[in-house]
């Protein structure tokens, strides 16, 4: 009797182990993201593309997202494979990068609806394709409810903050970066989805020199959106202009050189 006990508990945590390693495999939607966003072409991993994030997002609305690449490549893109996006397919392009130096080393906060890989691909100025990914854990990062104050948020949106060192310098613009799938807590008379409307671009240049660029799409970037970067020498105050998707520009006043 105690022999058929043990074999039954044996058995059940055998199936609970299994279910839960079930569970916490990520699954891998990459011919997906190609399909969408890159059809027709060729990818090669690479070890040139580099991770240093957490294996857990414990807030899916700010999710750190970090990465870096050696060589020099003429476009990057970041693609959350398990975001929801207005248009149809795989994955939520969160942004096209376009860097002029190499090595290349960015950070920035972003949105995750789901357990997911996060995909970074890079075209050279030869038309090939390099990628990478990983896999990172959280959710609710995109459909998550929001107070929205739009008095509020009408008076500080563009508000920037540049902060800079010889050689490192971070970006910070107060945007609400609203993807198209929050819902508004605020509004009394019942919950509406608030309108997709975020940063579209971004530049950022030293002495009329561009240091990088980006296109942003889908609102896979967290609101209130920072980048830190790293650079050659900064010379000079940085520039910063961004623009949404209504079309707003926003310009920083100054850079202050205080980053440490």
């Amino acid at each position: 009797m105690m022999k058929k006990i043990v074999f039954l508990i044996s058995m059940c945590l055998i199936t609970t182990l299994a279910a839960f390693n079930a569970h916490a495999e990520t699954p891998n939607h990459l011919d997906g993201v190609v399909d969408k966003y890159f059809k027709g072409k060729s990818l090669t991993k690479s070890d040139d593309i580099t991770f240093d994030v957490a294996k857990r997002g414990l807030d899916g609305t700010q999710v750190p997202f970090n990465f870096t690449v050696k060589k020099q490549y003429k476009k990057i893109s970041v693609v959350v494979e398990g975001n929801p996006h207005q248009l149809p397919g795989i994955g939520s392009l969160a942004l096209t990068m376009y860097p002029k130096t190499a090595p290349f080393t960015f950070k920035t906060h972003i949105r995750m609806e789901q357990d997911s890989y996060v995909d970074v691909i890079a075209e050279d100025e030869n038309g090939k394709f390099f990628y990478n990914q990983v896999a990172i854990r959280s959710a609710g990062g995109c459909s998550a409810g929001t107070i929205y104050d739009a008095d509020a948020v009408s008076k500080e949106i563009g508000a920037m903050k540049v902060l800079h060192s010889d050689n490192k310098a971070s970006v910070f613009i107060k945007h609400p970066q609203h993807n198209g799938f929050q819902a508004n807590l605020s509004n009394h008379t019942g919950l509406f989805i608030l309108q997709e409307w975020h940063l579209s671009y971004v530049s950022v240049r030293d002495n009329e020199k561009e240091i990088w660029s980006a296109e942003f799409g889908g609102g896979s970037t967290s609101e209130n959106p920072f980048f830190s970067f790293d650079s050659p020498k900064i010379k000079g105050d940085l520039k910063v202009m961004a623009v949404d998707s209504k079309g707003r520009k926003f310009f920083n006043k100054y850079s202050n050189n205080k980053l440490m």
